[in-house]
């Protein structure tokens, strides 16, 4: 669910006496308060630079590849060298290839379908061509009619490479 401020922008107002009602609407709709919403997210991203919305951009699009369970795309994002922590893993994951099997055949078990995915309070950090991103997440996980919603926390590394941002590291706590 997505929250909402609501800025008021107040416009003079002016008088309307000897107008006929239809030019007293005409003028009321024009001199009305405007209602702008904005979403937290909106709100969060004013004071980023363009470097942290585009990396944040690249998150969310990444997220948006495991919310839909489309390995193939989720994939692109990450960098061959790829270290991983999960809270379901009492090990290291190494490599993208070793990810991708993990993640493929947990999906095919049902396992880890994801049915809810958010990240929260995201909060990235450059150091030239490397970022970090860390966030708490919120999902709802597990086969069809078992879902169980999961509260986590996640810290993304990205390096930028050939002009494109990878994720190079992920840790996932409970």
């Amino acid at each position: 669910m997505k929250k909402y401020f609501f800025f008021f922008l107040i416009m003079p107002s002016i008088g309307c006496g000897q107008l006929n009602n239809n030019k007293k609407d005409e003028i009321f709709k024009e001199q009305s308060p405007s209602i702008i919403p904005l979403t937290i997210e909106q709100i969060n991203t004013i004071n980023m630079t363009n470097t942290e919305k585009e990396i944040l951009e690249v998150i969310k699009t990444w997220n948006d590849c495991f919310t839909r369970n489309d390995a193939e795309t989720y994939f692109t994002y990450i960098h061959d060298d790829l270290t991983l922590f999960i809270p379901s893993s009492p090990y290291r994951i190494d490599g993208k290839q070793d990810d991708k099997e993990e993640f493929e055949w947990s999906l095919s078990k049902s396992r880890t379908k994801i049915h809810f995915f958010q990240e929260l309070q995201p909060h990235i950090q450059v150091y030239d061509s490397t970022a970090i991103v860390t966030y708490y997440t919120r999902g709802a996980y597990g086969q069809d009619g078992n879902e169980q919603m999961h509260y986590l926390k996640e810290t993304n590394v990205l390096h930028k490479e050939n002009g494109k941002w990878k994720i190079v590291h992920i840790h996932v706590s409970k």
